[in-house]
């Protein structure tokens, strides 16, 4: 279930699109700032329409904050028309929803501390746990019923067999219903309110700050205790993307300027580009033997460069959104790549076209003559490893995909948990994932066994008086964690127990990558927007 109600599809006729438009314009009229209450000489819409799509609300004599704001896009083919739709809340509901939902965020770790050591389980605050959820349920309930209706009307208008049910006696009764919600709300959202201030005082007494730990007051001494600046590459203001090879003898970086360049990882020497013909650099992976570059561009493409040769690239094409992840398998043999919907396996020497996740049903039916397609995202792609498992976001699970098998493994997690996805990492060895997870007021850093999907262990690395504290990027060594902080540190963890093994000031960076020994480090500091990276390259005993 969507968290915020939300809904897409498409809508398919075979009639041109001056006649589509011409059925809506027939019920929708201008917005007007002023509507006479007890008018009833109107379109059933309100709203804007052109040649490229249409943006309309109900017209109602009722107050109703579950109507939805309903957009529309126009499609035209010699086999017709595709109308792709998309219903959503209003701004003002949505941002009275994250109001009310903020402060219940921020104390439910409290609560349930309150709820089960100091007063049970008939504690009077499993109100504060009722309120939110039921408002949810609420704003669910009363939006499915409004976007089905306008969805069921908006197949009526376009097949011609639209008519006003609306009757004076069905006005007033949904008047009375509109009253009664907001009667309702009202006193949900003045019990939260109480709530919220009856544990404030409690949250206030449980945050306590925490000390940094830096080299100097560890028992052991991590070889990343002495990591230092090798060099910084300037001069290049617009890179999106680094590698650094498996031998730890290159370093390969792309981006806007749409040219791949080549260093010496050891001199930081620039040694070849490789020049785009088109695409800005999004992404890009080595191959194990160090000899081949794999590139994700902006126009969709992946490229595959020879850089012992001056061979042109072969290109691969297939992606229908920008491709933001590009890996090549451990063995060599085969390419993966990701965009912010599928997953795509090629054959590494073919570049043969061998998957595409997701391959589920289709959510296609028909309604006479039109067919309606159901656009909602359930499958989000969130990182690939060079061992074939991906990390994926699925029907509200974060799943680990074996891509040769298509096996699945679920990650435990707790219902109120809210994951980093952005910074989970698999293994060089694709025996663990690591993520952070932010359960209000504090984060903790989180490791699992990705053989059964159990936590293994997880540290706490920062609490709520902690403002600026949270990642920036992370990734794996064979034995430790290395994360760029937004407090400008660098702090790295044991991979296998969670503990913290050294805290070094140092700029924040990203897309941070590492050699597979552990020696370099390198990533990317400055603002790819602001025009002004640098790539970083430090090094360790």
């Amino acid at each position: 279930m969507k968290f915020l109600p939300n809904e897409k599809f498409t809508i398919s006729t075979q009639e041109p699109l001056s006649q589509v438009i011409e059925k809506l314009e027939a019920h929708i009229e201008a917005p007007k700032t002023i509507r006479w209450r007890f008018s009833h000489n109107h379109a059933p819409y309100a709203g804007t329409i052109s040649d490229s799509g249409f943006k309309i609300y109900r017209i109602i004599h009722y107050r109703n904050s579950f109507l939805p704001i309903i957009r529309g896009k126009f499609e035209s083919s010699s086999e017709g028309t595709r109308i792709y739709v998309t219903m959503n809340l209003n701004p003002f509901v949505l941002a009275f929803l994250l109001f009310l939902f903020f402060p219940f965020l921020t104390l439910i770790p409290t609560f349930f501390v309150v709820l089960i050591f100091q007063q049970g389980f008939l504690s009077p605050e499993i109100l504060f746990l009722g309120f939110p959820i039921f408002i949810l349920f609420i704003f669910w309930c009363a939006f499915w019923y409004e976007a089905n209706r306008s969805r069921e009307e908006l197949i009526q208008i376009i097949e011609g067999k639209y008519f006003e049910p609306e009757t004076v006696n069905k006005t007033y009764n949904k008047q009375k219903y509109g009253i009664w919600l907001r009667g309702l709300l009202i006193l949900i959202v003045i019990g939260n309110i109480i709530a919220n201030l009856d544990l404030f005082s409690l949250v206030q007494q449980e945050s306590q700050p925490l000390v940094s730990q830096s080299c100097s007051q560890l028992s052991t001494q991590s070889p990343y205790c002495k990591l230092t600046v090798a060099y910084t590459l300037e001069g290049y203001p617009t890179e999106a993307d680094i590698a650094i090879s498996s031998e730890g003898n290159i370093l390969a970086s792309g981006g806007e300027d749409k040219a791949i360049k080549i260093w010496d990882l050891q001199t930081g020497e620039l040694k070849k580009i490789l020049q785009s013909d088109s695409g800005v650099i999004n992404t890009l992976a080595i191959s194990p033997d160090g000899k081949t570059i794999v590139s994700g561009s902006g126009d969709r493409m992946i490229r595959i460069w020879n850089i012992t040769s001056d061979q042109p690239p072969l290109m691969l094409k297939g992606h229908s959104n920008n491709i933001i992840q590009v890996e090549v398998s451990s063995d060599g043999n085969t390419i993966m790549s990701r965009d912010y919907e599928e997953i795509k396996v090629w054959d590494f020497e073919t570049g043969e076209l061998k998957a595409t996740l997701p391959n589920l049903p289709s959510r296609e039916f028909k309604i006479g003559s039109l067919v309606i397609e159901d656009n909602s995202s359930y499958f989000n792609p969130l990182k690939i490893s060079s061992k074939g498992t991906a990390l994926v976001k699925f029907e509200n699970k974060i799943l680990a995909w074996n891509l040769a098998t298509n096996e699945q493994i679920s990650l435990e997690k707790k219902w109120f948990e809210n994951l980093d996805i952005y910074s989970g990492r698999i293994s060089l060895d694709g025996e663990t994932v690591v993520m952070t997870s932010f359960s209000q007021p504090k984060t903790y850093l989180k490791i699992w066994d990705l053989k059964t999907g159990m936590l293994k262990r997880q540290q706490q690395i920062s609490s709520s008086s902690q403002v600026k504290s949270g990642f920036y990027d992370l990734t794996l060594t064979r034995n430790h964690i290395i994360g760029s902080t937004k407090d400008e540190e660098l702090k790295v963890w044991n991979l296998e127990t969670a503990e913290l093994e050294a805290t070094l000031e140092q700029e924040k960076m990203s897309h941070l990558v590492v050699s597979s020994e552990g020696k370099f480090l390198a990533g990317i500091t400055g603002n790819l927007y602001n025009q002004d990276t640098q790539i970083k390259v430090l090094k360790r005993p």
